[in-house]
């Protein structure tokens, strides 16, 4: 394994291999834009989420707020009283986007493959031989990874302002664990045969999917590390968890993870969700927020010319009971009258199906638009064609307003 903190370097690899998955991580990402932008913030606790009194959660803390104990995703109103000399913003995500948008062009320039897989992480493919094709006049060093990995950090720190760090590794899963290791600003190789001594002594938690409650599922058996799974066989492990849970763990402990890495291109999805201030037991209120949402999305669909075929809304009631209801159209559109249809029928079944929801309160409604492609797989009848383009004027007319003035600035009889 190596590790690389600022400029400091310890590299103790020996199996360095011709290929590595990098994974690419903004550190605090939203709060350093922020201080970015305002140099008066630089230095001070900052939490981006919403204001301290508001409902909410957490969605970005500066290193100095995470040193007097606020973490991702802690409610506001406790990140306050854990921080109270904190700056709390609610944030602004077109600027985030433009940041974005700049550390990722950063990334591509640096390999042939980059996959985004969110709006601060991504992963590069890397191969031995990209070193002579950026260096031809330079011998390619023993530890390439890393120093591909270093001029990446100090280029996108130099061209963007923003720190970033760098997990590199065989596969996508452990690169990613490794450049959570290492933040912030850290480089850390997990050379190939040494993932199970690197994974040994960290939590299961930081496996991407293994929450809170799989968490205190797999400790109430006494499984809290990747040593205590090491250590138990299949069997054992079967008679803990489940032959399903044995069989995911014994390859996460052993460093086993995919080394697929997609060229950039579309989303897979695209959501819009909001918590309300406080708890809501109107039923219009709901369902207009529900249809500024399904607008929202249904405009950055057509602004990435994507059309969705999956619907998908989620609730979360006043006593935190999360659910979610999704429905294929059988075909795809980008036209938010359509979709808030089939939005509401989902909201409808939601109420159906827990009728003392609104009694006690609406917490969160969220919104998500998946299977997604350019092409709509819908033939369109003669009968249907006048209205079908009678809707599209109008949302291309609304979209230009918009992109001129703002999405806000433009708002329509159903979101009221």
């Amino acid at each position: 394994m190596g590790r690389m903190d600022g400029d400091l370097t310890t590299d103790v690899a020996t199996n360095v291999a011709d290929r590595v998955i990098a994974h690419v991580d903004l550190d605090a990402f939203f709060t350093s834009v922020e201080q970015l932008l305002n140099p008066k913030l630089a230095g001070k606790p900052v939490v981006v989420g919403g204001a301290a009194n508001e409902r909410g959660v957490v969605a970005s803390a500066s290193y100095e707020a995470r040193a007097r104990g606020v973490y991702v995703p802690m409610p506001l109103t406790r990140a306050y009283r854990v921080c109270p000399e904190a700056h709390f913003l609610h944030g602004r995500h077109g600027e985030y986007s433009k940041f974005s948008k700049r550390v990722f062009e950063i990334c591509e320039n640096a390999s042939p493959t980059f996959q985004p897989a969110s709006i601060d992480e991504g992963y590069l493919d890397w191969k031995k031989e990209q070193w002579s094709a950026i260096h031809p006049h330079l011998a390619t060093p023993r530890h390439w990874p890393i120093e591909l990995a270093t001029r990446l950090r100090d280029r996108v720190l130099h061209n963007v302002g923003l720190s970033v760090s760098v997990g590199l590794a065989k596969n996508r899963l452990v690169a990613k664990i490794a450049s959570k290791y290492c933040k912030p600003r850290g480089i850390c190789h997990v050379a190939v045969g040494s993932e199970r001594a690197f994974l040994r002594p960290l939590s299961l938690s930081v496996v991407p999917g293994i929450g809170r409650h799989a968490k205190e599922m797999l400790a109430a058996t006494d499984l809290h590390t990747f040593d205590d799974v090491q250590r138990l066989s299949e069997s054992e492990l079967e008679s803990r968890v489940g032959a399903k849970w044995a069989e995911r763990l014994l390859r996460l402990a052993n460093g086993e993870g995919s080394r697929t890495i997609s060229l950039s291109g579309s989303p897979k999805s695209v959501s819009n969700e909001t918590t309300f201030a406080e708890d809501c037991r109107d039923r219009q209120t709901v369902q207009s927020t529900l249809y500024r949402m399904v607008e929202k999305a249904s405009w950055r669909l057509r602004k990435a010319g994507l059309k969705a075929g999956t619907i998908s809304v989620k609730l979360r009631t006043a006593e935190f009971n999360t659910m979610e209801r999704s429905r294929s159209l059988g075909f795809r559109t980008d036209q938010h009258q359509e979709i808030y249809g089939c939005a509401r029928q989902l909201f409808h079944e939601q109420m159906t199906q827990r009728s003392n929801a609104l009694f006690k309160g609406v917490r969160l409604i969220g919104v998500r638009l998946s299977n997604l492609d350019t092409n709509s797989n819908r033939q369109l009848l003669l009968h249907d064609a006048p209205s079908q383009w009678e809707s599209n004027d109008v949302d291309r007319t609304v979209d230009q307003i918009r992109e001129r003035f703002g999405f806000k600035k433009l708002l329509t009889a159903g979101a009221i």
